[in-house]
């Protein structure tokens, strides 16, 4: 979306996902010619997180190409996130509890606000149960102050003013030293409350109002376009996501201020226009009504281009159709969006909204709803049984002494975590992308009983079956029984040292061992230099592709070879794991879950069934098929301006094939001196790295397997290439780089040899371990 003054223009759209880096290139490309052709010396682009984190990436690693953009993140999704921390905190606290037994929000949308994703929700009820609390705290406040009959002529007074004077007389009455002495007293005994002098449920709560406002100086900001607001906001906004453990927001969200702090001496002269307007959308003519991009585009474009009831949905498969649609886009949201504002159909989004007189009596309707809902059920102010004890005020049920002290430390730990961050990249500049320790927070849903079940069809031995010669010995003292004899026979099918009574072998925490391994280097803070070759272990890239996925094999298809391609390398290895039967690893495949369905893909238009492709990956047939699909469908001529310069090499069973384009168009070849008869993606992987072997480059193995790193260790000398494992994932916050090539450094020749024999030894997939014996 292109911004014309008071006019929203819409550019050319891009078929691919936002956050492929390719795309998040061009955005940024365009950006600048859009600067370009305005005569402006620098280009503002606002994106989501998930496009600001690659953008921000580029920018520095191609810096200076790209230095005369500002990236921002947007205000709207910040919002978003900062009321999913808010409900995280609040979640079975019985707050929720007040606005469902009245009927303000409904139980269904009960999720949906708590996490955050009913924006609208969110930003009505929360203001209105935060303000129901603070007029219950004001309440008590009235009654314990010393001067009662003053207090309660100021506020007959002030009712009196604000329905004859309005705002002059207002501000006549606020410059009084009454006023100021009342104003003086609540503040201190607000003070007092979240000091926690009149009990933690008084103090989780009036923590709660003081975030509510946090996020009413947020909304001002915008509303004005008061940039140092704004950013003066975001550091109590930053302290609550590193509390909360929101790990992406903490980082990203602190450079975002760190950039707006120096804006004047990295991009000189766009404070003021910023200041001029280009900080926040005017889409109409009133004051305060100023909204932030992000907002504006799913108000706007994202609106009228798709259906209100089911949002963009795939409608067809054909790749022509998709096209057109695409580019007519922008057009046809123009169009429908001028229409129905010349028929009355909809109007601007603005400020008007909430001051409408039905709103306001609504809107004041629910808050006594609310207030009278507390009273009935638990009132956390009151001064005369002051506990020390939080508890939730619709059950009274009283929380751990560790989930209390976790809860009322939030805002002291939010504080001192962002300045940790901060001085540690000072020191370090390389700690900024470094996994951030994620703060252990312990919240009301902690203390709620729940019911585990598990998926795991491993069988469980019974206990106590391992002291069956302890019982036998017993026995044969009391009945005199010959032990000597009994023992000549076994007691059971296989050894109870490495199997359980029911013929399952002994398994063992593999990981340990890798854990161990990496620990050896851990001081070492590096990353790979110059990235040659990125090989992929195609199962764990199946498994970590996010959980809303397309629902055909086609848009299934561009989302995978979309994932494989956010490595800068220029050459993409993905390689699959063969499933022959019968094999060695049967038993361990059956242990997992694996089932017998069959599955057969007959092109890129068929849907998925089932949906969930995680279920899906425990059919073999299933594993079998989508790889040979892959293989033919990335041949498609539309997979060209994903692929770009990238050469692809895709390792199914029986084949290795070689995808890249030339004169624009896709040609695949067969690869002969990579084709395999491997079961195992393991041993494929270090066939793959061998072929991508260079003197000035680093390999880079995207895989989370010990078996993986036990084979590249005992092949490492063999390389000239510095090996690294690409481990961990972004969701648990714990992804990173692994040198391997150091790892066999520290170790030396001698054990990096011995390694497939001990890792056999004490354990794998094929092999059982020792009972009770684990790795290290």
């Amino acid at each position: 979306m292109v911004i014309y003054g008071h006019q929203n223009g819409h550019l050319m759209f891009v078929m691919e996902p936002i956050t492929s880096l390719s795309v998040v290139r061009q955005t940024l490309q365009t950006t600048q010619k859009c600067a370009e052709e305005c005569n402006q010396d620098y280009g503002l682009v606002t994106y989501d997180l998930n496009a600001a984190k690659p953008a921000m990436q580029i920018q520095a690693r191609e810096s200076p190409t790209f230095d005369n953009i500002f990236i921002r993140l947007g205000a709207f999704h910040i919002e978003m996130a900062f009321f999913k921390a808010l409900g995280k905190l609040m979640a079975e606290s019985g707050g929720s509890d007040m606005l469902t037994e009245t009927g303000v929000l409904a139980p269904g949308s009960l999720n949906g606000f708590l996490t955050g994703k009913h924006f609208n929700r969110c930003k009505r009820l929360h203001p209105l149960l935060a303000l129901a609390f603070e007029s219950l705290h004001f309440k008590v406040f009235l009654q314990t102050c010393d001067f009662k009959e003053e207090l309660h002529t100021l506020i007959s007074t002030v009712q009196t003013i604000t329905n004859t004077e309005g705002e002059p007389g207002l501000e006549l009455m606020i410059s009084t030293d009454l006023f100021k002495n009342c104003a003086t007293q609540y503040s201190k005994y607000t003070n007092a409350t979240l000091s926690g002098a009149h009990g933690y449920t008084a103090q989780f709560w009036m923590t709660y109002v003081e975030y509510i406002n946090l996020f009413h100086r947020l909304e001002r900001a915008n509303r004005t376009n008061d940039i140092e607001l704004f950013v003066f906001t975001l550091t109590p906004i930053i302290d609550l996501f590193f509390a909360t453990a929101h790990i992406n927001y903490s980082r990203w969200l602190t450079k975002y201020q760190l950039d707006l702090l120096n804006i004047d001496d990295t991009h000189p002269g766009l404070r003021e226009i910023l200041n001029q307007g280009a900080f926040t959308v005017r889409r109409t003519e009133h004051d305060f009504s100023r909204i932030p991009v992000d907002l504006t585009l799913e108000q706007t474009i994202n609106a009228d281009a798709a259906s209100r009831l089911t949002g963009i949905t795939s409608f067809t498969n054909d790749y022509s159709a998709r096209l057109r649609w695409m580019i007519t886009k922008a057009t046809r949201a123009s169009c429908i969006s001028l229409l129905q504002e010349m028929t009355g159909l909809i109007s601007k989004e603005d400020v008007t909204a909430e001051l409408r007189p039905r709103r306001i009596q609504r809107d004041n309707e629910d808050l006594q709803k609310i207030i009278k809902q507390i009273l009935d059920t638990n009132i956390p102010f009151e001064t005369n049984n002051v506990s020390e004890v939080l508890y939730n005020i619709s059950t009274g049920k009283g929380t751990s002494e560790e989930i209390c002290q976790s809860l009322l430390n939030v805002p002291t730990k939010g504080k001192a975590r962002p300045k940790d961050f901060i001085e540690s990249c000072k020191n370090d500049p390389n700690k900024f992308e470094s996994p951030i320790k994620k703060e252990k927070l312990k919240t009301f849903e902690d203390g709620c009983a729940t019911n585990r079940r598990t998926n795991n069809t491993k069988i469980v031995a019974l206990k106590g079956t391992r002291n069956l010669i302890g019982r036998l010995l017993v026995l044969a003292t009391r009945k005199r029984l010959d032990m000597q004899h009994i023992l000549q026979y076994p007691l059971i099918p296989v050894p109870l040292s490495m199997a359980s009574p029911d013929e399952v072998m002994t398994k063992t925490d593999k990981s340990a061992l890798f854990d161990l391994l990496e620990n050896k280097v851990k001081d070492i803070e590096q990353r790979p230099e110059k990235v040659s070759a990125y090989i992929i272990d195609g199962q764990f890239l199946l498994h970590s592709l996010p959980p809303k996925l397309p629902p055909t094999y086609g848009e299934l298809a561009r989302s995978i070879i979309s994932q494989s391609l956010t490595s800068p390398a220029k050459r993409i290895h993905i390689v699959f794991d063969d499933y022959p039967q019968p094999s060695i690893k049967d038993t361990e495949r059956d242990r997992r879950g694996s089932d017998n369905r069959t599955f057969v893909i007959t092109g890129p238009e068929q849907r998925r069934v089932p949906r969930d492709l995680n279920d899906a990956l425990k059919s073999r047939s299933f594993k079998k098929q989508l790889p040979q699909f892959l293989a033919n469908e990335w041949q498609d001529p539309s997979y060209a301006n994903i692929l770009g310069d990238r050469e692809v090499f895709l390792d199914v069973p029986g084949e290795c094939y070689n995808f890249q384009v030339k004169e624009g168009v896709i040609q695949r070849d067969t690869v002969d001196g990579l084709r395999n008869n491997h079961e195992e993606a393991d041993t494929k992987i270090c066939l793959h790295s061998l072929s991508a072997d260079c003197e000035n480059g680093d390999i880079v193995i995207r895989a989370s397997d010990t078996d993986i790193a036990v084979i590249l260790l005992y092949h490492c000398h063999r390389f000239q290439s510095r090996l690294w494992m690409d481990v961990g994932t972004a969701s648990k916050n714990n992804r990173r780089y692994v040198n391997v090539t150091a790892i066999c450094k520290e170790l030396g020749p001698g054990l990096c040899a011995a390694l497939p024999a001990f890792h056999a030894f004490t354990g794998s997939d094929y092999t059982s371990a020792f009972v009770r014996k684990g790795k290290i």
